[in-house]
């Protein structure tokens, strides 16, 4: 059991890590998000940590779950590329916007970022209902995040 948990720990500390190393080289250059134009349905700057946090966490979750299903190799090689190519653009999202204020092409990238998500969702689904559900708030989030980044591009141009 405890073998189990270790497991379970080592994977959410996967993109938990991803997550908390993008944020630690953007962590100057948080504050423009509090200057730009944005557009209605914004959430407060202080926000996206917490649900950052919340999404990685789901992700490493669902990412235990599928590795731990009963699937053939080709599909668990097929739905971890997927995973960990959504996580590089996950992770080089922020880099984008925040230290490089390259809105159009980090709003591009998300465009990547939520086609790599349905991929990911659609592979882990097959292999582990649970482990794909788990990745659809993320997928929402992410249209979100598409909806600020583009409105934010465009009223700040």
């Amino acid at each position: 059991m405890v073998k189990k948990w270790v497991s379970i720990l080592k994977t959410v500390a996967i993109p938990v890590l991803t997550g908390l190393l993008s944020g630690f080289l953007i962590r100057g250059d948080v504050g423009l998000y509090d200057v730009l134009i944005k557009p209605p349905f914004s959430l407060p700057g202080n926000l996206f940590s917490v649900v950052w946090i919340v999404l990685f966490v789901m992700m490493g979750i669902s990412l235990y779950l599928f590795r731990s299903s009963d699937i053939t190799q080709a599909e668990a090689s097929e739905g971890i590329l997927y995973f960990f190519i959504q996580l590089a653009l996950n992770f080089l999202w922020p880099v984008l916007f925040f230290r490089f204020r390259l809105f159009f092409t980090a709003f591009l990238l998300l465009i990547f970022l939520f086609t790599f998500i349905i991929l990911t969702v659609s592979a882990f689904y097959k292999a582990n209902r649970i482990s794909g559900l788990l990745l659809i708030l993320y997928l929402l989030y992410t249209a979100y995040a598409g909806y600020l980044n583009l409105a934010i591009w465009i009223l700040n141009m």
